[in-house]
């Protein structure tokens, strides 16, 4: 048989097997479970109902030109993304106000193989396929993209043919169709494997697949790719993936056959999924968090427009701005209505949850349309066996400080750090997405500055007096400041510990510490201490 071993799709099934042994130390004895088709593919059981989760999220959407909304995502019985992961399959025929849950994938039951991170598209030829992926823990080198299709996407229960598997790896992002009119997959190999962003081509409407290239993502910086393509106005394809640091990109110009290393992108983005579609205006769509240049955490989900083919982003409608929301994905049907679809609290409020809006929307960054609507839940899980609550550690006293000073009120600022009001819920750094969870009450009425979490910054007095900022001591965080505060003359407060943020962990328990400034001096800080006066 004359064939690339790596891309024929027939070998594939034994070069994974080759993998399992290397990777996993294992022969070639039975058939890895992960690589049989799900043991079970039909309606919910009473083991899937949804007040039998204590884990959900990661969605996907897709809307039929009738109208009938579809969305999917991952949910199991424990808090994990573990071996009892199973996909759920939902739909809704009058816009999204009521949900039925019509289908689940699970492989196994309890393991040790999981369905995980799914994909639903209306393809050009009219059906609706169902991706998602299918392994054994959580390498993607070892598992693979399997998917249902069904000719009856207008139905509630419409029958679907023979679950198939399409190749290595996970596709969690929507595919692409070419200006030559192929189909594309982005399918990715993940951390251990190089050019693991791959490009899974069909010239035959999706009976036959191969890759044509793979990004290579340096590996310093691989995390799990989840990476999107645009096809751009030259004819380039734009290739933007998920990595440690947030967004990197590359341009292939032989239509995805070679590409160069992945390099940054000037989006700012955590570590985290986004969203990125070309619009029927032809301008692109952004739904990512916080705003184009920042890079915060999963909060503050937001839609931008680009009109020259991502170079610029403008606009910036806010969806969601909660900590915790995350992995948007959508589609813009043929009335230009914008649907994203996204995840909230996946194991504690467990929300999977649509906002609508449209272009002139996200332009504008504010509703200037009747079509937003935010926050719409399409499920809301509960129950499963629940992690046991976690007991945060006491406060230190800090008896040994001396008394706080207010008598004599000094000021600070800094560059592109704004004073803000210290206030439960205030976001309290420009780069993260943590907000203030308590306030003692000899902090009142106090004022911070909103600078970086990360990297090297130097605050200024701008008013003689007292000054104070507040940092974890070193035996709670290896970022502490208090040696760098304590060098410049910096005393601790005789204040108990603020649990800053997060407050189960003790690694966000601050200390306050206190100096008496001139006007003009400069106080150099690192990762991480937040500024603090009084007004």
């Amino acid at each position: 048989m004359n064939c690339d071993f790596t891309r024929c799709l027939r070998c594939q099934p034994f070069a994974l097997l080759i993998a399992l042994a290397l990777v996993a130390g294992v022969g070639f004895g039975a058939e890895p479970v992960f690589l049989a088709t799900p043991q079970y593919v039909g309606p919910p059981q009473p083991q899937h109902a949804v007040t039998n989760r204590a884990f959900q999220g990661i969605p996907s959407l897709a809307v039929t030109p009738g109208g009938r909304l579809w969305a999917n995502w991952y949910a199991g019985h424990t808090p994990g993304e573990d071996h009892n992961n199973y996909v759920v399959l939902s739909t809704s025929g009058d816009n999204g106000a009521t949900w039925r849950e019509v289908l689940v994938v699970d492989p196994d039951g309890e393991g040790p193989a999981r369905t995980f991170d799914p994909e639903l598209w209306m393809a050009p030829d009219g059906k609706l396929r169902m991706f998602w992926a299918q392994a054994q823990g959580h390498e993607a080198t070892l598992g693979g993209v399997w998917c249902l299709q069904t000719a009856e996407p207008e139905s509630e229960q419409p029958t679907w043919e023979e679950a198939v598997r399409v190749t290595n790896g996970v596709m969690m992002c929507k595919p692409l169709v070419l200006s030559t009119g192929e189909w594309v997959l982005p399918a990715s190999t993940w951390r251990k494997t190089d050019n693991s962003a791959k490009l899974v081509v069909s010239t035959d409407q999706g009976r036959t697949w191969t890759v044509r290239g793979g990004c290579n993502v340096p590996v310093a910086d691989r995390a799990f790719d989840e990476h999107m393509l645009i096809e751009r106005r030259d004819n380039s394809l734009w290739l933007l993936a998920r990595t440690r640091y947030g967004i990197g990109e590359s341009v292939s110009t032989d239509r995805g056959v070679t590409w160069p290393e992945l390099t940054p992108s000037a989006i700012a983005h955590p570590s985290a999924r986004f969203f990125i579609t070309r619009l029927s205006s032809g301008n692109l769509l952004l739904v990512k968090h916080g705003p184009i240049d920042q890079r915060i955490g999963r909060a503050h989900l937001t839609a931008y427009v680009s009109t020259d083919d991502g170079r610029t982003w403008g606009g910036g409608l806010l969806l969601d701005e909660r900590d915790g929301v995350s992995y948007p994905d959508g589609q813009q049907t043929a009335d230009g209505l914008i649907r994203i679809i996204y995840d909230f609290s996946r194991t504690g409020s467990r929300h999977i949850l649509l906002a609508t809006f449209r272009e002139e929307d996200a332009v504008a960054g504010k509703a200037v349309s009747d079509a937003v609507r935010l926050r719409q839940i399409i499920s809301e899980a509960s129950g499963g066996l629940q992690k046991p609550p976690v007991e945060p550690p006491p406060v230190a006293a800090h008896q040994d400080g001396e008394p706080l000073r207010k008598e004599t009120r000094g000021a600070l600022d800094a560059e592109d750090a704004p004073a803000q009001p210290l206030v439960v819920g205030e976001l309290l750094f420009a780069d993260r997405s943590y907000v203030l969870s308590e306030l003692p009450a000899a902090l009142q009425d106090a004022r911070f500055l909103r600078v970086k979490l990360d990297g090297q910054k130097e605050v200024r007095c701008s008013r003689a007096g007292t000054v104070y900022f507040l940092t974890p001591e070193p035996g709670r965080n290896k970022d502490s400041q208090t040696q760098a505060l304590l060098d410049q003359g910096f005393k601790k407060v005789a204040q108990s510990e603020v649990r800053l943020f997060n407050p189960a962990s003790a690694a966000n328990f601050c200390t306050l510490y206190q100096k008496d400034c001139a006007a003009g001096d400069v106080i150099p800080v690192g990762k991480w201490a937040v500024p603090v006066f009084f007004p």
